[in-house]
């Protein structure tokens, strides 16, 4: 297990005893994930040669992530995908931008999906696993214009997930009017998330009952279940506020590298506070390689969320 690095959450250490999952619910409880999970270190000399251009966008770039299955070994229950779309080959080629950082442990959206299946059928017991999608289509000066997503893509996108996930889904239709399942009943299942915003997210809203993935709907939609909400210090109250209401957060406990650049833990430390379930991150391992032990992680994995549950206990994976 690791070690923790919060000193808030000492109170929720394990010799305080173990919270009965059988009466916990999906959002009761709080836990780490990654950010852009499919990403592996950019190429050396596109690496340089962007320095040369931005030293920011550059700096901002440089994390990487271990594979998607040893992520979830180490515990992490949140995972991201940035997807782009291909109509000439009707796929969906995962990366985070077009020809410059598209070093990625799965290619494309199916393999990363059989990835998380494969290892969720040998981990049956796991607590639910969340996976949010961006849909990469926005144009980036000096490189290759993506293909847009439009309604025909997305009903794609729904078929591809369905094939692989559909037996393991946690569906919209199934938690309306925020009536989620116990921890108990959702074990082994996988929650998918749209997060987008604007006229996707609007296509999306059509039909979203039947949908796979929960979009990232205002609260007091029809649709509102999951909320997207990156930044912990600006939003603290309005996270807190949500996730008293019943939805489900995820907040970023680090952007750009940062946090981890100055070992600055106050969005980290917020984030956790905040009661959002999903915390991200690009350093659940410690970013040893910026010469210092910042890292985002709970001792034990998954524990009660300490919004919701304020007495000490904690969760057996």
């Amino acid at each position: 297990m690791w070690r923790c690095l919060l000193c808030f959450c000492l109170p929720f250490a394990a010799q305080y005893g173990v919270a009965d999952s059988g009466s916990l619910k999906i959002n009761q409880i709080q836990f780490v994930g990654s950010h852009n999970s499919y990403k592996q270190a950019m190429s050396p000399l596109i690496h340089k040669a962007l320095y040369l251009l931005d030293a920011e966008i550059s700096e901002s770039l440089e994390y990487w992530h271990v594979p998607l299955a040893e992520q979830l070994d180490l515990g992490l229950r949140k995972l991201e995908i940035d997807l782009f779309y291909d109509p000439s080959s009707q796929s969906f080629p995962v990366g985070h931008a077009q020809l410059i950082d598209m070093n990625t442990h799965c290619g494309e959206l199916v393999l990363c999906l059989q990835q998380v299946r494969e290892w969720s059928q040998r981990n049956p017991r796991h607590v639910p696993i969340w996976i949010s999608f961006n849909l990469k289509d926005s144009l980036i000066t000096g490189l290759p214009d993506p293909h847009p997503f439009t309604p025909v893509a997305l009903e794609l996108l729904d078929e591809r997930l369905l094939a692989v996930m559909g037996s393991q889904l946690i569906r919209p239709a199934d938690v309306q009017g925020l009536n989620w399942p116990s921890l108990e009943q959702a074990r082994g299942k996988v929650l998918l998330i749209l997060d987008e915003g604007g006229v996707k997210r609007d296509w999306y809203y059509e039909g979203w009952q039947s949908r796979p993935m929960f979009a990232n709907a205002p609260a007091g939609h029809p649709a509102a279940a999951v909320m997207i909400i990156n930044d912990p210090l600006k939003d603290f109250e309005r996270i807190q506020r949500l996730v008293k209401a019943g939805y489900l957060v995820r907040s970023r406990a680090d952007a750009d590298t940062r946090e981890a650049r100055a070992n600055d833990t106050r969005r980290r430390d917020q984030a956790f506070a905040s009661g959002a379930q999903a915390i991200s991150t690009d350093y659940y391992l410690p970013a040893t390689h910026f010469g210092n032990d910042y890292q985002v992680a709970i001792e034990g994995n998954v524990r009660c969320n300490p919004i919701l549950i304020p007495e000490p206990c904690s969760v057996v994976e």
